[in-house]
């Protein structure tokens, strides 16, 4: 690496006119003043190239020796100015070339070299240490200039105090942010392993290739309401873990009605449930057309890829965006990104959806049996408050507590129940007391 002659001093003639303002407004402490150099016997230095016998063998034993200049009265700020900086740029680059020669010297490794080097370093920061002192001083008597730079000095670090103060909240807010995601993942890794433990075993099937009978009818519509129940699971555990007031939304689909206990709230959510699924769904058709198809898939979501937008397809996006809102979705996941996939046409293949999807199969199978029917299955409601009847009712629980000489009456449908022909398929309704005045129930669940 090619690097320049180091400094030495010059006649006044040879200084270039820049340099005549600077030998007037300061004194330099030193200046490298070039000693003629020892004669050595290294052998190694007389095999050196010409190139490097100029740029380091001429300031082999170089010793730097203090000059004093004579200081002379500044005049002119301008002058001062240009002055200090065309120095400033000189002695930079005067210790740039040093800084070089330095390095040279160490590979090899010379200790003369790099005491010379080190030496023309040490000269080069002490002018430039003087040339700070001296700009300096000039603006120290100039109180304007001091009184407005320790202004926005000042200025300057109420701004960076401001700053520092608003990183540390913006840091505490980081971290209480990161500390709620990370439980929101703890609880999401626990409600997906209910939704799993809340499935539908695997083994329970369609029986098919077997005549569409009422005697068949019935037990798909007892794996139905099954479903159900396996679906209301995860769907109030998932409001209860998002802050909804569980009593107030079974009121709000139950009024009016006495529990015996407060667990019995949930077959007011599967009432929610049933009345929604088997509701009218007019843009489906129900037909046996790939029923078996369908019903033969072990998991529903795989019918579903198979072919996405089939009756059953249409019926589980359609039935969807009913039975879960998307004020509720989004109270759930955070987000409203499965509700919006299932509205462009997909079926998401999540853990929640999943479950539904199960659900929503039954029910599906159901309703096409019922419309295959001739004539047609038709479903029915107990109204709220009739005697209970054991010919076309079923209770969902076994025993309510009553007054002496109270009858039970009938307080919400937890599922219709349907009668084909002369057989009837019992509806299975909660019994209890009534709170207030008895109204129609009928399929306004």
């Amino acid at each position: 690496m090619d690097s320049a002659p180091p400094r030495t001093t010059k006649n006044s003639s040879n200084i270039p006119g820049v340099f005549l303002h600077i030998s007037k407004l300061c004194k330099l402490k030193s200046v490298g003043v070039c000693e003629n150099p020892k004669p050595t016997n290294d052998s190694s230095f007389h095999s050196s190239n010409a190139g490097e016998a100029n740029c380091c063998v001429d300031n082999r034993d170089w010793k730097i020796h203090p000059q004093p200049l004579e200081e002379t009265p500044i005049s002119s700020s301008g002058c001062l100015e240009e002055a200090v900086i065309s120095r400033l740029f000189n002695t930079i680059s005067a210790l740039k070339t040093a800084y070089v020669q330095l390095q040279q010297a160490h590979i090899p490794y010379e200790p003369k070299k790099i005491h010379v080097a080190d030496e023309l370093i040490v000269s080069e920061l002490e002018s430039l240490s003087e040339l700070q002192h001296l700009y300096m001083k000039k603006h120290k008597c100039d109180s304007k200039f001091q009184s407005s730079l320790c202004l926005k000095i000042r200025e300057f670090r109420e701004m960076l105090a401001e700053l520092e103060t608003k990183i540390q909240c913006r840091e505490t807010e980081i971290a209480r942010l990161r500390s709620e995601v990370e439980e929101l993942e703890r609880k999401n890794v626990e409600l997906e392993q209910n939704i799993k433990q809340q499935m539908l075993p695997e083994e329970e099937l369609f029986p098919l290739w077997k005549e569409l009978t009422p005697a068949l009818f019935s037990e798909v519509f007892k794996f139905t309401s099954k479903s159900i129940h396996d679906f209301a699971k995860p769907l109030i555990s998932l409001m209860k873990a998002s802050g909804w007031n569980l009593d107030e939304a079974a009121s709000l689909i139950s009024d009016s009605v006495i529990y015996a206990e407060r667990s019995h709230k949930k077959f007011a959510f599967e009432a929610y449930l049933s009345r929604v699924m088997l509701g009218d769904a007019q843009d489906v058709c129900f037909s046996l057309e790939k029923f078996d198809r369908v019903m033969s898939f072990r998991d529903p979501l795989d019918a579903l890829m198979e072919d996405p937008d089939s009756n059953f397809g249409r019926f589980c996006r359609s039935k969807y965006v009913m039975v879960v809102p998307s004020q509720m979705e989004f109270s759930f996941f955070g987000n409203s990104d499965q509700r919006a996939f299932v509205l462009s046409g997909g079926h998401p293949r999540t853990p929640f959806y999943q479950a539904f999807t199960r659900m929503a199969r039954w029910i599906w199978a159901v309703l096409v049996m019922v419309h295959s029917f001739i004539p047609r299955a038709e479903m029915f409601y107990a109204k709220r408050g009739d005697d209970f009847s054991k010919n076309y009712m079923e209770s969902v629980v076994n025993q309510v507590p009553t007054e002496k000489g109270e009858k039970l009456k009938v307080g919400f449908t937890v599922t219709p129940g349907f009668k084909i022909g002369s057989t009837i398929i019992q509806c299975r309704i909660y019994p209890c007391r009534m709170k207030a005045s008895i109204g129609s129930f009928g399929s306004s669940l």
